[in-house]
């Protein structure tokens, strides 16, 4: 059985969208469950003096670039903004737990530096004016 060709371009496409709708999940959750004052009492205890703030900045930067990146509006600066949240998480919370999320360790880097990939390939392949 022979598997279908897929283009570079829709693959791209589709991971974008993708990207852009986990984005969105989590920022909706955050209104969902109610947890931004709780996020943000988290960044807080990690150092950030101004935890509410960030996260409201970051739930909103969820939203609005996911959605962003669903339409391929303003892409790149998106992607920037995801890649700099998702390293600052890495540095200030994930780093400490080791490499692994769950199964032989909890809260590690593994999927930070998937995610952080993911967003530098988009970034390579996005058109400037996106």
């Amino acid at each position: 059985m022979k598997l279908p060709n897929i283009s570079l371009e829709k693959t791209l496409f589709l991971l974008r969208v993708y990207v852009g709708i986990t984005f969105i999940l989590h920022g909706i959750a955050r209104f969902y469950y109610a947890s931004i004052a709780d996020f943000g009492a988290f960044l807080d205890s990690v150092g950030l003096g101004i935890g509410i703030f960030f996260a409201w900045f970051i739930t909103l930067g969820e939203i609005i670039g996911g959605s962003f990146l669903i339409f391929g509006y303003k892409t790149r600066y998106v992607l920037i903004f995801h890649f700099f949240v998702i390293l600052t998480g890495l540095v200030l919370i994930h780093i400490k737990n080791g490499f692994f999320v769950v199964g032989h360790g909890q809260g590690g880097v593994e999927y930070s530096i998937l995610i952080l990939i993911v967003l530098s390939v988009l970034y390579s392949q996005v058109r400037f004016n996106s």
